[in-house]
């Protein structure tokens, strides 16, 4: 059986709610005081099959034009304020009475009834060209916002409508497909990429590796011809890993093991300036550089000065040498992190 709901509103400070169904049932009633307009809608939007909401005011109250808006559904407003005449005949209803617990609920119920009365020629008419409940509803909905459609028409237009949808829907899943299929081929394109990608980056790697190689076989060529330059300098950290002697060394990392495998050995140590406390505790005797340019494995020496410290060779020890080296890295650390 098919069945609509009419939602009676009375607004005001205290408000009043009356839901009945087409066929003058009461299905719910509320009142209270400082009832909200979202209040009103969620409970609204959790009933089923609510097609109008009326009241008793020709002039319709913003609450209900807010209420209606929210929730898309048509109002029944009459041509005149319902007058208290029409009113008393449903206040002296002894079983209305008993159900309503005051006059808000009484004007929200009236609102509604009245509103059904009016257009009672409409449901009649959406029940007799609806094939179903959702039909029903969704061809009231539509005349009740639209007072001057006849009941057929809104049928065909919604089934134009949902025609319309479906094409519209199988369309898209054309082109979805079609993207789909589009993505597939990229998603493929890319894997070849990536392939060669990989590919070209192992070989690169590969010259890379060569070239560093041949680098570090260059450079410890060059140091062999260069001991007699007194202007370029190795780096004690290309010396070390390379294992090779050299009489001038710039210290360009302060590690423990590098200085402790030079340090024995008859060699010229050379500092940037700010690693001049680092040598004063470590060498007795040692060159500050105060202009230089830098290469991967060597330094230029433009400009450099010798110092001398109190230390006494004996005295650095390997214990005392790894306190030195942490406070150096720690201080190093603390300047880097600001």
């Amino acid at each position: 059986m098919l069945k609509s709901l009419i939602v009676g509103i009375d607004p005001g400070t205290n408000l009043g709610l009356v839901v009945i169904d087409d066929n003058v049932n009461i299905v719910d009633k509320l009142s209270g005081k400082n009832i909200q307009n979202e209040d009103i809608i969620k409970y609204i939007s959790d009933l089923k099959y609510v097609v109008l909401i009326a009241t008793d005011k020709k002039e319709i109250p913003k609450t209900i034009l807010d209420i209606a808006s929210k929730l898309n559904i048509g109002i029944y407003s009459p041509k005149e304020d319902i007058s208290l005449e029409i009113k008393n005949k449903y206040y002296k209803d002894d079983n209305l009475k008993k159900i309503f617990e005051n006059n808000h609920e009484f004007d929200a119920y009236i609102s509604a009834i009245e509103a059904l009365k009016k257009l009672k020629e409409i449901f009649e008419k959406a029940k007799r060209v609806s094939e179903n409940q959702d039909e029903y509803i969704k061809i009231l909905k539509y005349i009740l916002k639209n007072r001057k459609v006849e009941a057929v028409a809104v049928k065909n237009n919604l089934r134009e409508k949902e025609k319309e949808i479906k094409e519209k829907k199988k369309r898209k899943k054309i082109k979805r497909d079609k993207g789909d299929i589009e993505i597939i081929k990229v998603i493929v394109k890319n894997k070849k990429d990536k392939e060669e990608n990989e590919k070209i980056i192992e070989e690169l790697n590969k010259k890379y590796i060569e070239l560093l190689n041949d680098y570090n076989i260059l450079s410890k060529i060059l140091t062999e011809r260069l001991k007699n330059d007194d202007n370029i300098i190795p780096k004690i950290s290309f010396l070390y890993l390379n294992k090779i002697y050299y009489n001038r060394i710039f210290i360009d990392e302060f590690k423990e093991e590098y200085i402790t495998y030079y340090k024995s050995k008859d060699v010229k140590f050379f500092v940037k300036k700010e690693n001049f406390i680092e040598a004063k505790n470590i060498f007795p005797k040692f060159y500050v550089v105060d202009e230089f340019k830098e290469l991967k494995n060597f330094i230029i020496v433009e400009k450099f000065h010798e110092e001398k410290s109190n230390i006494i060779e004996k005295d650095i020890d390997e214990e005392r040498l790894k306190k030195i080296l942490k406070n150096y890295r720690e201080h190093r650390l603390q300047n880097i992190l600001g």
